[in-house]
């Protein structure tokens, strides 16, 4: 148990080496005295070192040569796991934590922090101390302490690299951090031109670029030399000499190319220079997804018909499958993938490809909007009330009425799921996402109106959710009609029509379980004023002038609504009368 950082209250579960020994052994503590300085991190939150719990330190002394077997056995384990993967890394800083507690001989220590920094050059914590570090290890060859037979005790165990090698990742690392001058002096020094070349390119330095790469082709030419003059000059013919020099064999040199046709808006050209690159180096994932992407654009499927290279959907889909086996974390090719599967009618597929798309990006409300159409459309309801939730997370005031509807129906109709649970276990989980929505989209007729038909659903017809339907069903008339304007077009007025049939319907079902008969008059009659006032905008729009008749479109509406605004005003004189 321990602490990472200075501000952590509770210890947690720490990853260390445990090493055990047989028989006791005292070993000489003295080494050289000139080690390299182990540089401390120096942030404002993350310790140094693991803080542990007092009596939870396993620590055993180790001899050097019994340091150097655990950097061997920690180097054998770092290549036998999956590169970079994270619980890999904390493995191997287990084995370097544990060797650096107690280092003496100057071999390991060089070994032990130039693979620390490695493994920590590309967190944001720990890259300035890796830099640093590195350059403090460049430093040590410089230095005449300690002397050579000391730094000769088990180099060759140690595993030490040449010092050009540190030097080139110190340049590396530099670039990363944004010292582009610092790290074309170091590759300058070490003639790594193709590096100084990217350096000089980064710089704008393109005159000084191509000066180099016109020297060392005269030196020697290769393909990649052919294509920086490419890059620096942007002609088109260096990249073709190097693409015929390499026996049609060197995949950056069609990959460029393609991206310059790409540029200019010649596609046909773009997706042959594209396809000539993966077929020599498939494992391009940025091509593999710009080379669908092209096919599939609607622009251009003529083109890629016509050209066979794009026969169906299936090549689609195998294609951006391609894409994540070799880059599982690209969310967008992900749901490109589910799209496809979408086309092809495979919506079990295309709702598994879209979940791997939200673990690489849980922020995209797209793809949210897309697993939730996917989920409704193929019967997971559940994970689809999730995604509407998620949706308003994001978007605060995100809706879609038409996915409503159809949870709704679920609902009421009691429409199983893709597991076979029934479509009214999810009312409770639908009643809670409609008071959400409702809080915050107050203006939407036809989310009212769904919530009115989920309320209403069930064998539960106490006046009170009557009550409470009504309500959702007035709110609904009311964002109707609000349009000053709805009268005039025909489609709008059935629309209408239809909300205040179901409104007056709804208002003679709470009359009938009034209280008292004045409860029911009042109710009913605000049913006949709410439809007068419909029938009579409806008529005065659409009667024609001279005839006086109305037309054909809203005749049968009209005649509806009149009749069911007769029956109200009959049950008014009853319950008066009674």
């Amino acid at each position: 148990m321990g602490k990472r950082t200075r501000f952590q209250q509770d210890s947690k579960s720490q990853l260390v080496l445990r090493v055990n020994r047989e028989t006791d052994v005292i070993y000489d503590t003295e080494g050289p005295s000139c080690l390299p300085k182990i540089l401390p991190l120096d942030d404002e939150t993350v310790l140094d070192d693991i803080s542990f719990d007092q009596g939870d330190i396993p620590y055993v002394k180790l001899s050097p040569v019994e340091q150097s077997l655990i950097i061997g056995m920690m180097e054998d384990h770092r290549r036998s796991q999956a590169h970079m993967e994270q619980i890999t890394e904390e493995e191997v800083m287990a084995y370097i934590n544990y060797v650096l507690s107690q280092v003496k001989c100057w071999s390991i220590c060089i070994s032990a922090l130039y693979r620390r920094c490695l493994l920590q050059r590309g967190r944001r914590r720990t890259v300035e101390r890796s830099m640093m570090q590195l350059e403090e290890l460049v430093n040590q060859t410089k230095k005449q302490d300690p002397p050579a037979g000391e730094r000769l005790h088990l180099f060759y165990s140690a595993g030490i690299p040449p010092v050009w090698i540190v030097q080139k990742h110190l340049a590396d690392l530099l670039l990363d951090l944004g010292a582009t001058g610092a790290a074309l002096e170091v590759f300058e020094r070490l003639e790594l031109w193709e590096d100084a070349i990217k350096c000089y390119q980064r710089l704008g330095k393109m005159e000084k670029a191509e000066t180099v790469i016109r020297e060392q082709l005269q030196i020697k030419e290769t393909p990649n030399m052919w294509c920086f003059l490419g890059d620096v000059t942007r002609d088109k013919s260096y990249y073709e000499k190097a693409w015929e020099m390499s026996k049609h064999h060197n995949a950056r040199s069609q990959r460029c190319l393609g991206y310059i046709y790409f540029a200019e808006e010649n596609y046909q050209k773009a997706l042959e220079c594209f396809e000539k690159s993966l077929k020599v180096n498939s494992l391009q994932t940025q091509m593999v997804y710009l080379f669908v992407v092209l096919h599939t654009d609607k622009s251009l499927q003529t083109l890629c018909y016509d050209r066979h290279r794009c026969k169906s959907l299936i090549y689609i889909a195998k294609a951006f499958k391609r894409c994540v086996m070799i880059d599982t974390d690209n969310f967008e090719a992900w749901n490109n993938l589910a799209s496809a599967y979408i086309k092809l009618k495979e919506k079990s597929k295309a709702c598994a490809a879209l979940k791997e798309a939200l673990k690489c990006n849980y922020e995209d409300w797209r793809i949210w909007e897309n697993y939730l159409l996917v989920c409704t459309d193929c019967g997971e309801f559940g994970e689809a009330i999730h995604s509407y939730h998620r949706l308003i997370d994001i978007k605060d005031k995100w809706t879609d009425p038409e996915v409503l509807g159809v949870l709704v129906r679920v609902v009421v109709e009691d429409i199983p799921d893709c597991n076979g649970k029934p479509g009214t276990s999810f009312k409770q989980k639908l009643q809670e996402l409609f008071g959400r929505i409702t809080s915050k989209v107050t203006n939407n007729s036809k989310i009212w109106k769904h919530y009115g038909q989920l309320t209403n659903q069930g064998t539960d017809n106490s006046p009170e959710i009557q009550q409470k339907v009504l309500q959702y069903l007035q709110k609904s008339h009311r964002c109707v009609v609000q349009d000053v304007n709805w009268q005039v077009d025909l489609d709008r007025c059935k629309e209408v029509a239809t909300q205040s049939a179901e409104l007056a319907d709804m208002y003679t079902k709470c009359s009938e379980k009034a209280s008292t008969s004045m409860q029911g008059i009042q109710l009913l009659s605000s049913a006949k004023l709410m439809l007068k006032g419909v029938v009579t905008k409806i008529k005065q729009q659409h009667t024609d002038s001279v005839t006086e008749k109305l037309k054909p479109e809203v005749k049968d509406v009209c005649e509806s609504l009149d009749q069911t605004l007769t029956e109200i005003i009959d049950k008014i004189t009853y319950l008066k009368g009674s």
